[in-house]
C-alpha cells in the first residue's frame, strides 16, 4: 500500500467518513422500517448533508462554492419536514434538478479543459 495522497479529483472522503455514511445509511433503512414512510426521505437528506460536509472538509476545487451553497439550502430546508411538509416536499422536488444543473456544468467546463489536453 502506497503512503503517498491520492489525487485529491479521486479523494472524497476518508475510510472513517464513508463508514460513518455507511452506518448512518444502513441503520436509517432499517429503521425505516417502523416509522412513517416521509422519515426516510429526512434521512436521506440528511445523509447527502453529511456527505457535503465530507466533501467541504476535502476543498473540493471545482464544486466548492455549489456544496457550501447547496448544503446550508439543505439543512434549512429538511427541518421543513417538522413545520412545513407541502415546503419540504417541494424542496425534495426540486432538489434534484439543482444538483443536476451543477452536474451539467461541471462537465462542460471539463469538457473544454479536456479538448485542449488533446491538442
Amino acid at each position: 500500500m502506497s503512503t503517498s495522497e491520492p489525487p485529491a479529483e479521486r479523494m472524497v472522503l476518508t475510510e472513517e467518513q464513508a463508514f460513518d455514511l455507511l452506518a448512518f445509511l444502513f441503520s436509517s433503512a432499517e429503521i425505516c422500517l417502523v416509522e412513517p414512510t416521509y422519515y426516510g426521505t429526512f434521512r436521506l437528506i440528511d445523509a447527502a448533508s453529511r456527505l457535503m460536509g465530507y466533501m467541504l472538509e476535502h476543498d473540493p476545487e471545482r464544486s466548492a462554492e455549489f456544496v457550501r451553497r447547496f448544503k446550508e439550502e439543505v439543512d434549512t430546508k429538511k427541518g421543513w419536514m417538522m413545520w412545513d411538509r407541502e415546503a419540504y416536499y417541494d424542496f425534495l422536488r426540486s432538489a434534484p434538478a439543482v444538483v443536476a444543473a451543477e452536474l451539467k456544468r461541471l462537465e462542460a467546463d471539463r469538457e473544454p479543459a479536456e479538448e485542449a489536453s488533446q491538442s
